[in-house]
């Protein structure tokens, strides 16, 4: 009896020692999240000492699923979107169901294959910023209780606050992403849910990963989030607790209190670049909660773009090249990223450009050359033949570099639907024959369009392939029809080492006002769209794309806090007219709270020549004559044209082109040396003699050539 008093008695102080010192104590919040890398401030946020936890699923067949398969983002992803049902919420976790089922995929289907899942902002209905790096997971098969497959989840802990406001739901994206170095991808979903949806699994096929649908399985992904939900909370405030280290919890680290109803605090008493640490209690009838877990969080000086040089002029006279170096430096505090576009200022001659700098003209527009078919059927290589449809051929060896939207590729595949590509065949894909407006994120990519349309082959159809291996390559198109009616369409591309593009079209049929013409990027987001279903292609018609000229080394990057990027700029004059060229470069920049201000630094391009045009004798000018400058009014510089009169016995005559201001005193000599007959054009950069700019105002130009004197007036703006 003694025994098991005394037993009794151990046991009930046990209980005494393991119990709450005050029974009616309040719980303590949960989920204390600090917000770091603040610019001068830490936000907290957190949630109620009992919040709501619940799974949202749209594989139940209770809502619509809102899916998104991705080939922009290189073949390897697709994703569910969510909504929570108020703001700010928690995710806990996410769950993907991943199929045991081999019998739609092969014997190399591997359920095991690795995959990563990401959460991702919505913008626009597709997936864009990752809230968070990606979470590496896979299946193990060891799940006994769902014999179609099993559930791998995948831990975030991650707050999302939506947007300034915090009153609009926030759509947000689980996204699965299949590891580029797997051959293989597992499949995602089930066949038993009476949901409409469908469900993919992927498999590699060089050099491009390639989904594949599988209509009766519906994709299952999910995700377990916790908010604060409707029912009222058991505290009258709370308390912020701060420390300049790990935690030591005492009355001096009281910084602040809040009411019940509010679930954050902004602490501004801050230091960029330091360490802080919080936690929160909660306050009910003057007793006072055990602390939450705790938080510690670095607020951060934001970034900071700065370009030096902040502009560029360059002459271009003789030689090819011009190199340059533009510096950008990160003066902030947190990690930059950039993108470059490159802004082309339209000109009378330009149909249109692209922000990476693509412009296009053709013969109408730019009349500076004449059309010349190239005929390659009897050196060329023969492609293709009666009754193909949706063909792809190649790859095909270019023999040399070819530069394309800073890439560089060295072969390229041909669609028998009137179409190029240098990475994508597009086999057995829709997009493949069906044109649509560039850029079009749907593929193809790395695409050179000359006729994209669903075109067949008769009995005379041919494409023939040639390359010179040297500095070109020629694809010729010859009488294909259009699939339903139209044609036959003869046409031609012109690749040159020097990244130009030209579209020859020889005989087009009818039905002219079904194509596009144009080139896009490798992921569909940047293109150059030349026409699409209109009626603009024509008889001995030519369409030239050039790259721009201004060529930077990397158009995207990320910057380090308080380092630099010398970016190397090449300004190449191509084939691009004589005269003055603008354009701005577009830096978009943002750090992971936002975007910055874009930065526009202005380039103009003057391409000079002053050497005669080589014309034929009874080509040469019969007279002399001073052209008006163009621009004007100019800044910061002008183009001068003019002609110097052939003589009966070919002697250059003595020439001068001098500028003058408004009181008639001499500015700048342009020229001043012998003439052989012809035309010419020479570039004054706004500088006198002593290479000084000079003022805005009226300036004079006077051509002098033997007894010929002509003055003409234009005007400088600074």
């Amino acid at each position: 009896m003694k025994s098991i008093l005394l037993l009794l008695l151990t046991v009930l102080c046990v209980l005494i020692s393991t119990s709450p010192i005050y029974a009616d104590q309040p719980l303590p919040p949960s989920f204390l999240t600090a917000i770091g890398d603040q610019d001068g401030k830490v936000p907290l946020f957190w949630f109620k000492p009992i919040p709501d936890t619940s799974e949202l699923a749209y594989d139940d067949g209770s809502m619509d699923h809102h899916l998104y398969v991705s080939p922009e983002w290189h073949h390897n992803c697709f994703a569910v979107r969510m909504t929570s049902p108020e703001i700010p919420f928690h995710i806990l976790k996410s769950k993907v169901f991943i199929s045991y089922d081999d019998s739609s995929t092969g014997p190399d289907y591997d359920f095991e294959a690795p995959f990563f899942i990401t959460v991702n902002l919505d913008s626009g209905g597709i997936p864009q910023n990752t809230f968070l790096d990606s979470v590496p997971a896979q299946a193990t098969g060891t799940d006994n209780f769902e014999s179609e497959g099993e559930w791998v989840e995948v831990e975030h802990n991650l707050l999302m606050l939506g947007d300034s406001s915090g009153i609009d739901p926030l759509d947000f994206w689980i996204v699965f992403h299949w590891l580029e170095d797997s051959p293989v991808s597992p499949m995602v979903g089930a066949d038993k849910s009476s949901n409409q949806g469908r469900s993919f699994w992927g498999m590699k096929n060089s050099p491009h990963f390639e989904w594949h649908e599988r209509g009766d399985y519906n994709i299952m992904i999910r995700t377990v989030i916790v908010t604060n939900g409707d029912d009222p909370c058991d505290v009258d405030s709370f308390k912020i607790y701060r420390s300049d280290s790990s935690f030591c919890f005492s009355d001096t680290n009281l910084i602040g209190s809040v009411p019940f109803d509010q679930f954050h605090y902004v602490d501004t008493d801050v230091n960029n670049d330091q360490i802080y640490f919080y936690e929160v209690t909660s306050i009910n009838s003057e007793d006072e909660s055990e602390e939450s877990n705790e938080a510690s969080a670095t607020p951060k000086k934001e970034a900071e773009l700065v370009t030096d040089p902040s502009s560029f002029d360059v002459n271009l006279g003789s030689q090819g090249e011009v190199f340059k170096e533009l510096t950008l430096t990160n003066s902030g505090g947190l990690s930059l990223e950039f993108r470059i576009e490159i802004d082309m200022k339209e000109q009378s001659w330009m149909g249109g450009s692209d922000e990476f700098g693509y412009t296009w003209t053709d013969k109408n527009s730019e009349g500076a050359f004449d059309y010349s078919w190239i005929d390659i059927k009897d050196c060329g290589e023969e492609i293709g033949g009666s009754g193909d449809d949706n063909e792809n051929y190649g790859f095909f060896s270019l023999g040399f570099p070819f530069s394309f939207y800073g890439n560089i590729f060295d072969s390229l595949c041909i669609s028998a639907n009137g179409w190029i590509s240098f990475t994508d065949k597009m086999d057995s894909i829709l997009a493949c024959y069906l044109n649509r407006p560039l850029p079009w994120i749907w593929g193809p990519y790395n695409l050179i369009a000359p006729f994209w349309d669903d075109l067949i082959f008769s009995d005379s159809s041919k494409i023939y392939f040639y390359s010179n291996d040297f500095d070109s390559t020629i694809i010729s198109f010859i009488n294909l029809d259009h699939w339903s009616y139209g044609g036959p369409y003869t046409f031609q591309t012109i690749l040159n080492k020097n990244g130009e593009i030209t579209f020859q079209y020889h005989r087009l049929g009818d039905r002219l006002n079904s194509n596009t013409v144009g080139i896009q990027n490798w992921n569909g987001v940047k293109g150059l769209q030349v026409a699409y279903d209109q009626d603009y292609l024509e008889d001995s018609l030519w369409v030239r794309i050039r790259p721009s000229w201004i060529l930077v080394d990397s158009m995207w990057g990320t910057i380090q806090p308080g380092e630099s990027k010398i970016l190397n700029l090449t300004f190449d004059r191509f084939s691009y007219p004589q005269g003055i060229h603008h354009a701005n470069l577009i830096i978009n920049s943002r750090d992971k709270n936002h975007d910055l201000s874009p930065i526009e630094i202005p380039v103009t391009l003057c391409i000079d020549s002053t050497t005669s045009v080589d014309l034929e004798e009874d080509q040469r000018p019969l007279v002399f004559a001073l052209f008006q400058n163009y621009p004007n009014p100019f800044n910061p510089a002008t183009a001068i044209r003019f002609n110097v009169q052939g003589s009966r016995f070919k002697i250059p005559v003595h020439t001068t082109l001098k500028i003058y201001n408004i009181l008639g005193q001499r500015v700048r000599a342009l020229v001043g040396e012998p003439k052989s007959a012809g035309s010419y054009e020479v570039i004054w950069d706004g500088k006198d003699d002593k290479a000084q700019d000079v003022a805005s105002g009226i300036y004079f130009y006077q051509l002098t050539a033997g007894d010929y004197k002509e003055t003409k007036k234009m005007t400088l703006i600074r």
